[in-house]
């Protein structure tokens, strides 16, 4: 085998608006254990990523957004030559990029950083937005090749010099000039069967790592219409075991220190029995972290709740996403404010924090409904806020909706597909007093990192 020199980046985000990411890039850091351990040499380096903890609050992201635009179109600017630096001191054979559709731009500027330095580097890209819209990312001449779906092994094919007819989940563009999109890569099922993510292959600086982040399980059944998980995931859905979760909870904090944690999985408690063997394990082995989980307001109960906090758990994060029985039923999510009201008031009974995540700016949404929202976010009166505004993301019903509508959108400018993006509104009863009053709610709740 030919080692190959990977160069995994984390395009720069937040950065652009005065903040930054100092989290775990999973995706990546998968891709980085099944590189390494099959002989490459590889690094993953975090471009999101600054020395410090003082995170800008959501009205300070949105406020930023003006800058997050200049930065993006000036190639000069500090940032981009950092880039540069990294790239040309490490001197890639191959570079990956994670790529959502927020992040097109900043994704294309790391590609033609990469290209000016060295024209023979290969620039591949993965991520929910070439997922959904492989041939027209890969139309892109700064990007190589489009990993669709799952990358561990599409990439390692790639890397591993397979030939690219043979490599499935790939995107390319043939000497003939023809997109191909070769045949999907099956999922993993066994989620075991991976290594553990890297957190020891980071090119930059990692005194402020939060290392903490683990993914316990793969994909979402649900199908709510803001979101392009079914595009990605086909509604199918793979756990880990809890055995190897704890193995992975044991190893980093004995390698990091860590005992603050975030499972990132979009519903921990999808599977509840599991969810339950997670925290008697966590019990059981004495480990004494502190950990934060995202879930829905149907996938809970006390005796999970119960055993989630003996277990160390101190906040829920759940979608709330409207205080209007119309705009719920738009969302496909499939609850009602009934379940929400007394999925809270189990929350605090058993007190646990919670965050509640709110979305406003639906299509045909009214002032009124709006208002509804924030009624209603006072009413359930969380530990915590977190405020979006609505982006019709290639892959999701409502962006599908939305271009069969008519309605124009800057595809041009992919960049602007993000929740704190003005430039993303879709109704013309949105103003910034209304976007203010939310962001209001409680400032200090932007100001958690996780």
């Amino acid at each position: 085998m030919n080692q190959k020199k990977v160069l995994l980046i984390n395009p720069p985000f937040y950065r652009l608006m005065n903040s930054h990411f100092n989290g775990l890039s999973l995706g990546l850091s998968y891709i980085a254990a099944v590189l390494s351990k099959n002989g490459h040499k590889v690094k993953i380096y975090n471009a999101d990523y600054e020395s410090g903890e003082n995170y800008a609050n959501q009205r300070e992201i949105f406020q930023g957004y003006d800058n997050y635009k200049k930065i993006l179109s000036n190639l000069n600017h500090p940032l981009w030559l950092e880039v540069e630096e990294n790239i040309e001191r490490f001197s890639p054979d191959i570079i990956g990029i994670t790529m959502l559709t927020g992040t097109y731009k900043s994704a294309e500027n790391v590609g033609k950083i990469a290209k000016k330095l060295n024209n023979d580097i290969d620039v591949v890209v993965g991520g929910t937005h070439p997922t959904v819209l492989p041939e027209e990312t890969i139309k892109n001449e700064c990007f190589d090749y489009i990993i669709r779906g799952e990358g561990e092994y599409t990439f390692l094919d790639l890397v591993d010099g397979v030939g690219i007819e043979e490599i499935k989940g790939l995107t390319y563009i043939s000497e003939k000039g023809e997109i191909v999109n070769n045949p999907d890569r099956e999922f993993i099922d066994n989620l075991d069967s991976i290594p553990f993510p890297s957190r020891n292959l980071y090119l930059n600086d990692t005194k402020y790592m939060d290392y903490g982040y683990i993914l316990t399980g793969r994909g979402c059944p649900f199908e709510c219409t803001f979101c392009a998980s079914k595009k990605v995931w086909k509604g199918h859905v793979r756990f880990r075991s809890p055995e190897n979760v704890i193995e992975e909870v044991k190893h980093v904090c004995n390698k990091h220190g860590t005992k603050f944690f975030y499972f990132v999985d979009d519903t921990f408690t999808l599977n509840k029995k599991r969810a339950k063997k997670i925290c008697e394990l966590l019990i059981e082995n004495n480990l004494n972290i502190r950990w934060i989980c995202d879930t829905r307001v149907d996938t809970i109960d006390e005796e999970t709740l119960r055993l989630m906090k003996e277990s160390g758990c101190v906040r829920v994060k759940i979608g709330v996403e409207s205080g209007n029985e119309r705009m719920l039923k738009m969302t496909k999510k499939k609850i009602t404010k009934k379940q929400i009201r007394d999925c809270v008031s189990l929350i605090k009974e058993v007190g646990i924090d919670l965050t509640i995540y709110l979305m406003i700016g639906f299509p045909t949404e009214t002032e009124e409904e709006m208002k509804d929202t924030l009624d209603f976010a006072r009413e359930l009166n969380p530990t915590y806020y977190s405020l979006s505004i609505l982006a019709p993301y290639p892959g999701t019903e409502i962006y599908d909706d939305v271009i069969r509508s008519g309605v124009e959108l800057p595809k041009e400018h992919w960049e602007y597909f993000f929740h704190q993006s003005k430039d993303m509104i879709l109704t013309d009863n949105i103003d910034e007093a209304l976007v203010d009053e939310c962001l209001s709610l409680n400032e200090i709740s932007d100001k958690v990192r996780i």
